[in-house]
């Protein structure tokens, strides 16, 4: 799935075995949440080793049924990076927290020495597929939104993914809480939908569909070679912009869900690619903190609002394009044009 004379930043991977599930879905009548969402379920837990999953609508739905199944209330604070995608801020929301905003490093991620230990909850991604640490706790969620096919998931009481179209694998739209807590997931599954109940309690739609599903059951499969294909593509880079004036991302645990270098023409750098047909952009539209300007929307993990590496990482960072649909000699069409410009 390519654009004609356009390299793209992001696609997602679709082949004939794709289709051959999602038809056969079809054709079976069978179109709503059912066999394959289970199977689905089963075996996205297996491949990211915890005993429970369970599908939803969404990586947002996720977030905020884990949120709700670990029982953050009303005016709770939940830690996160000011510097993350705003699903993070919009699943506090949902629950009527409130977010505890850190600082990031200079790997993109949370800096968890800044936590502190009264902190009611914290969700922790590992940013653009790049290791993050996971602080212990009852109330973590490990975000693998952007990590899945790595080694991440495992670390916390609750992970969470995402299948948006874009994403390491798709489902189109979707997500998943993953858990060893029986407990959890059944209370994710109840409350992800709000028929056919003997009581009330805030539920909601937030079901997966099995046409969606099927899709996910063969992308899960195919993971491990898209990770290698974006390691691959990831390793070019490296080697091709080593000694130029650009903050390179550690490769060491990281699957490549996007290539972030930091530069200090970073505008420059973007309309330069633009012009030769090369989509790059910000991998993170605006940090969090830009978007809250008092203390009784957000508490500062500094006490003072400031947030000079997420500050940085807005200034700076640049999502070069990467993913499996690449030829090589788009790769090298990056590599002539990023070189070009210094």
């Amino acid at each position: 799935m390519r654009t004609a004379d356009l390299i793209q930043h992001s696609a997602p991977v679709i082949g004939d075995e794709e289709v051959e599930a999602v038809s056969r879905v079809l054709y079976s009548g069978s179109i709503a949440q059912g066999p394959e969402v289970e199977a689905f379920e089963e075996e996205c837990a297996a491949f990211v080793g915890r005993r429970h999953g369970v599908a939803v609508s969404s990586g947002t739905a996720a977030l905020h049924l884990a949120l709700n199944a670990l029982g953050v209330q009303e005016r709770s604070t939940v830690a996160v990076p000011s510097y993350a995608c705003a699903s993070l801020l919009t699943a506090i929301s949902l629950q009527r927290a409130r977010p505890f905003l850190c600082d990031v490093g200079g790997d993109f991620n949370i800096d968890t020495s800044s936590l502190p230990r009264d902190i009611d909850a914290a969700i922790v991604p590992h940013l653009f597929g790049a290791q993050a640490q996971v602080p212990p706790g009852p109330r973590v969620i490990e975000d693998i939104a952007q990590s899945i096919g790595g080694e991440t998931g495992t670390q916390a009481p609750v992970a969470i993914g995402s299948f948006y179209a874009t994403k390491m694998m798709t489902t189109g739209e979707g997500g998943i809480v993953l858990t060893d807590d029986e407990a959890i997931a059944e209370h994710v599954r109840d409350r992800r939908d709000y028929d056919n109940r003997e009581d009330f309690c805030n539920r909601f739609n937030y079901k997966l569909t099995d046409i969606q599903a099927a899709l996910g059951r063969v992308q899960l499969r195919r993971l491990p070679g898209f990770v290698k294909r974006r390691r691959e593509i990831a390793a070019r880079y490296l080697e091709a912009f080593r000694d130029l004036p650009l903050g390179l991302p550690d490769a060491v645990g990281h699957v490549f869900f996007r290539f972030v270098v930091s530069a200090g023409r970073r505008g420059e750098l973007e309309e330069h690619l633009q012009d030769r047909g090369i989509e790059a952009k910000r991998p993170v539209h605006r940090p969090a903190h830009h978007y809250f300007r008092t203390a009784d929307e957000v508490a500062a993990a500094d006490g003072t609002g400031d947030y000079p590496g997420s500050d940085h990482a807005h200034d700076c960072a640049i999502s070069l394009p990467i993913h499996p649909n690449m030829l090589d000699e788009d790769v090298q069409s990056v590599i002539d044009s990023v070189r070009q410009f210094y």
